[in-house]
Order: structure tokens, then sequence, then C-alpha cells
């Protein structure tokens, strides 16, 4: 699928000066264009500060939003709107639709783009635990007062997610932009404390990312300390904030097995096949097929036992993991006749772990062979981590200093994994990679085969997945490493 988005057809309801500009410099083919989302229903492309979103319709849609309006447009004049009440949004620099015989077919929105900008997500992933205590209340107050902003020009966000809100990391005047305004409800008032309420259940980002005693300074800066009985409601807010992201999380990983944007659901040669809506996965599709164990033995072996075989795999230049569940016999096909392989619950796995920003590798593909209902062979395909090590390996070239800071780091992504519902099965170090990514290491966990996602996840469940961890650890580190390890857990598995 190509990434061009003709304007030729685009009749204009508003446009300025600027767009008007880069319009002509795209004529003369003089922009560069970098490729963000290319799906069947949305394209976004950025260009020299600029960004060009088309929204396509099809079927039934088409008559809606001929009557309603298109997305693409929507956006632009709610941007426009919230930019005259004084919220920051990304800068409308045009928005126009294309029609035949009067029924709408795409909508197309420029935008300025936001320069030293972050997302709010990245933001607090990667800058964040680096600011002062000074720093953090600074910017917890400063976030909480946006929020207080919107509410109080009646501006309800429906999907107000991390990737939503940008942070501008202007040192004269650090703010926050809201994206994604077509999903925004504009109201003629200030919205009331119950709208409030439900609103900020929404906005979990720091729920989930800052510590408990964050959150409580967050929701106090809005100013829920003024509110008799506050901090019963602000644990009742913060329970439901974590309640919807589960819901929202379980609703998007089941998308993974359905035909839609993002992914591909088909059948080829025997094999039911689930996996990304990209070039690259089709292309690596098609080396597979027909017999995908002539390519998983050219590999590189990793694991070779009766229930697995895994090998690193080179496809199109490219390096692969390329897992096969093997068939156990025909009780286990019979067994299996009427549940999910295990290449699909580790492929759901996958998705529930990402969509919650848990580092594992990326999933591609997901192969499950059956006949007559009877389950046989099935693959799951994912990126080959590059630069890598285990952290068995890792460990013991650290200096002390570093040690804790590793142990920081493991005890905040696991307290994280598990406060979202999440376990891993088989903690092991040798399931825990570490990636050197230039000044620092990322953590990447691998080999999801054992996992649960649970809506409540107890703590005698949460400890046990754990107790894995700690076994290897206890064989590294001294009594002292491993209390501080489980301090930093607590902390962030308790909310």
């Amino acid at each position: 699928m190509g990434a061009e988005i003709s304007l030729r057809q685009i009749s204009w309801d508003y446009l300025t000066e600027d767009g008007e500009s880069f319009l002509g410099k795209l004529e003369n083919d003089l922009q560069v264009k970098t490729v963000i989302k290319d799906y069947p229903k949305r394209r976004v492309v950025s260009y020299p500060g600029l960004f060009m979103k088309e929204v396509r319709y099809r079927g039934t849609a088409v008559l809606f939003k001929t009557i309603l309006g298109g997305t693409a447009c929507k956006e632009g004049r709610i941007s426009r709107r919230l930019f005259k009440l004084g919220i920051a949004a990304p800068e409308v620099l045009g928005y126009g639709v294309e029609k035949r015989n009067g029924i709408l077919t795409r909508d197309v929105l420029l935008t300025k783009e936001v320069e030293n900008s972050k997302s709010l997500y990245d933001t607090l992933l990667e800058d964040y635990p680096r600011f002062s205590v000074a720093k953090k209340c600074h910017f917890n107050k400063e976030f909480a007062s946006f929020v207080r902003k919107l509410h109080d020009n009646g501006v309800f966000h429906n999907d107000p997610h991390m990737g939503n809100i940008l942070f501008v990391n202007d040192p004269r005047n650090p703010h926050f932009v809201i994206l994604d305004t077509d999903r925004v409800d504009l109201k003629n008032r200030a919205l009331s404390q119950k709208e409030r309420i439900a609103n900020l259940a929404l906005f979990h980002t720091l729920g989930a990312l800052a510590s408990r005693s964050e959150f409580f300074r967050f929701i106090k800066a809005y100013g829920f300390s003024q509110i008799k009985n506050h901090r019963k409601l602000i644990l009742r807010l913060q329970k439901k904030a974590l309640s919807h992201s589960k819901k929202i999380w379980r609703k998007n990983s089941r998308r993974s097995l359905s035909n839609n944007s993002r992914f591909c659901k088909e059948n080829l040669h025997g094999f039911s096949i689930f996996r990304q809506r990209t070039s690259e996965t089709a292309n690596i599709l098609k080396t597979l097929l027909p017999d995908p164990d002539q390519i998983l033995e050219q590999g590189e072996i990793f694991k070779d036992g009766r229930t697995v075989r895994a090998a690193k795999i080179h496809v199109n230049g490219m390096d692969y993991f390329l897992k096969r569940y093997n068939v156990k016999g025909w009780k286990y096909c019979v067994r299996n006749a009427f549940r999910r392989s295990r290449s699909i619950k580790t492929w759901l796995s996958f998705w529930e772990f990402r969509l919650r920003r848990l580092p594992v590798p990326e999933p591609l593909l997901c192969l499950e062979e059956r006949r007559f209902r009877l389950l046989g062979r099935s693959y799951i395909l994912s990126e080959f981590i590059e630069g890598s090590e285990k952290l068995s390996k890792h460990w013991p070239m650290l200096d002390q200093g570093k040690k804790k800071s590793l142990l920081v780091k493991l005890g905040i992504l696991f307290g994280r994994m598990h406060l979202f519902g999440c376990l891993h099965g088989d903690l092991k170090w040798d399931n825990i990679l570490l990636q050197n990514t230039g000044e620092k290491s990322e953590v990447i966990l691998i080999d999801l085969d054992g996992t649960r996602v649970r809506s409540h996840l107890r703590d005698a469940r949460a400890r046990r997945d754990i107790e894995r961890f700690l076994r290897d650890l206890r064989k590294w580190a001294s009594d002292e490493d491993v209390q501080f390890f489980l301090k930093s857990w607590q902390r962030w598995r308790v909310r």
C-alpha cells in the first residue's frame, strides 16, 4: 500500500497562508515525507514542520460521515475552538474533503509540528525518573493545572491516553498539548464534579506510571484536597482508572485475532494466520509457507525440547525469532480441538504486555495448523533482539552501584506488570534480556508461554510469580540486595 496522499481533489474548508505555501511546495515536489501510519482507512505522513492526516471512508460509514462530517475535519474544527479557549493543541493549517457524487469519500487535515515535544508516556518513562524531587512536584502541578483547565472549559476527552498528550520541554514555557481532538466533547459549561471524576478515571497516566504518593499529589494539585474524605475519593478514582485501563487493554488485544486496520486474519496452506497488516509480515509469510519447518531447520537453534523448538532465522535480510509448538501425540490433538493453541495464547499475551507498555519483543505473526479441528503444529514469529545478553551473564560484570540501579529498574518493571494484572510465569534470569542502547541498558522479557493476565491479581499470586526471580537473585546477591529489590517492587505493586 502506498503512502502517497493526493490533494488534487480536495475541496478545502479551511486553509491558512502557511497551508497554501506548503501545498505549493508539495506540487513542486520540494518536500521529503516520512510515513507515520499507513492503514487502509487512515494514513499519517510527516513533512518538515508539518503533519498530514488522511481518513478514508467505506461502506455504511460513507453515509454517516456525509451527514455528520468527516473525522479529520472534525479534529481541525475542534482544535481551532480549543485554541480560542487558550488550550494548547497542534496549530491547524488546513482541512478539506473529497466528495464523489455528493458522497464523502475522504478528508484531510494539515497541522503544524509541535517542536521540542515528546509523548507524555515517553516523558514519564524516560525523563521523569531523572527529574529532581522539586522538578517532579512542579511537573505534577503543571499537568494537574492543564487537566483542570480542560475541565473548567468544558473539555471532556474520551480517549486521553498517554500517547494523546504531548509534553513540550521548553525551558521558558514547559507545557502540555492535547492530541486526537476529534474524540473531544466540548460543553458550553464547566464539567460537573461527576463528569470530572469520570474523565479523571480516563486520565490514568500518572496513576499507572508514577508512584502512589506522586499520584496523590497530582490529584490534590487538581483540587480534590478541598473535598471532604478526599483520600477515599482518590483511592476509588485510582481503582476505577486501573479497572478502565484493563478493559481497554483487553479489548484492544483481542483485535489481534481479527481483520482490522492493524491486523490481518487469513487461511493459507492449511494454516490459520494472524499477523500484523504490514508489507514486512506479508513478505515473511510468503517465505515461511507452505512449510515453516524448512526455514526453522535452516536457522540457529536456540531451544530443542519435547514441547517447543525455537531458532533465530534469517529472512529477507533480517533476523527473526521463530518458535514452533510441537505436536505431542494424538491425545494432545484431541484435548486442544476446541481450545486455543499455545501459539495463539502467547500471541495474545504479547499484545496484552505491549499494550501495557511492558518491554517484550514485537510479535509479527502467528500460525496454527488444524485438520478437522484437531490441532497440529503452531508457530509464533517475533523480532530478534540484537545486541542483547541474558541477565545471568550481564550481572557479574556490573559494579555495586549499577547493580542497585538495575534492581530498582526491575522492581519497577515487575511491580507495574503485577499492578496491571500480568503474570509472567517463569521469571528466571535467562528469560530477562538486557539490550545496550547507547548510554543505558533496556530490560526485555522473553518466553511468554506461561503468562497469564487477570482482571484482579491477588498478592499471593504475584508473590509466587516473583519468587522465581528471587531464587536466582539469592544466588548472586546479598540479603540486603534482596530486600532492596522487594521494597522497590512492593512500592509499585501495591496501589
